[in-house]
């Protein structure tokens, strides 16, 4: 059955190289939101065309969770290549890595379509996720975002490769990518398209406080999950991106409860403790809900 993209939570994407096959037969069993079989950045150049098969091959292999295929960018001539190798019906998503013009993704997008009629798919049933990780793609992501195809679900933010970019070092703030970060938000919601994915926690791995503390970040700033690339973090960036706190989780009842029965008695403008509550509050306060998990009468 095919997924409902507009519910689709993508708290978290967890990536496997595509040529470990002891890690890409572990991704599915951590809880990630979506699996990411990687065939750029994790695989070695002289290995890229062989890894295609394996990624193939591995697709049909998962039980829960989406799963994408991260191909090389349209730069290195292999994009094409890697997508008439791995397009199938289990193939859920592909992304894209970066990506400076829209005409990128027009160029993606044809060549899915073709390869999805060659399968029996749909046209634009396989989903984009477009990453933008250059100086080049921040400057043109507007444009990227606006133009984008209707399989594009959203954006992905590059942290590693746009501060390599730039020549610069990430700090436990993040201050120096706080400028990009919002960009990539506000172009993905001004385009009409989801909540983008922030990039992962690249400090130390091994620090859980600084990882909960950057995923609050990041879904303070707009993004619903980020991505991750080592498994333990799988975990707490589900729990950061949709957990609320007991006393959050009452007042958000209380603004939907409130806010329903005034609707219904012909009112869309009260005061839910002191806190003015209209139209764009309480379909917050329900977004909120859903996203933990919490069904709006509980």
């Amino acid at each position: 059955m095919a997924n409902d993209w507009s519910t689709q939570l993508l708290r978290s994407l967890l990536f496997a190289p595509g040529n470990h096959p002891r890690k890409v037969a572990k991704v599915g069993s951590f809880g990630a939101d979506a699996l990411v079989l990687d065939l750029e950045d994790a695989v070695a150049v002289g290995e890229k065309e062989p890894t295609r098969a394996a990624v193939r091959s591995a697709l049909p292999t998962y039980e829960r969770g989406l799963v994408m295929v991260r191909i090389n960018g349209l730069q290195t001539g292999l994009a094409l290549a890697d997508l008439e190798a791995i397009v199938c019906p289990m193939l859920d998503a592909v992304l894209v890595p970066k990506v400076e013009e829209a005409a990128m993704l027009r160029e993606i997008d044809a060549a899915l379509a073709r390869f999805e009629v060659r399968e029996g798919i749909a046209v634009g049933t396989i989903r984009v996720l477009p990453q933008i990780e250059t100086a080049r793609g921040v400057l043109k992501v507007d444009e990227i975002a606006l133009q984008a195809p209707k399989r594009v679900h959203t954006l992905i933010f590059g942290m590693a490769d746009f501060t390599a970019d730039l020549g610069i070092d990430l700090t436990p703030d993040g201050t120096e990518i706080l400028y990009a970060r919002s960009r990539v938000v506000v172009a993905a919601r001004a385009a009409g398209l989801a909540r983008p994915i922030d990039g992962p926690y690249l400090l130390t791995l091994h620090d859980h406080a600084g990882l909960v503390e950057d995923c609050r970040r990041a879904r303070q700033l707009g993004f619903q999950g980020k991505v991750v690339i080592y498994p333990p973090h799988v975990a707490p960036v589900n729990q950061a991106f949709s957990a609320l706190s007991d006393e959050e989780l009452k007042r958000l009842q209380e603004i939907v409860t409130a806010f329903e029965a005034a609707e219904a008695a012909g009112s869309a403008s009260i005061q839910v403790n002191g806190v003015f509550v209209d139209y764009p509050i309480y379909k917050r306060a329900l977004h909120k809900l859903g996203v933990a998990g919490v069904t709006r009468r509980e």
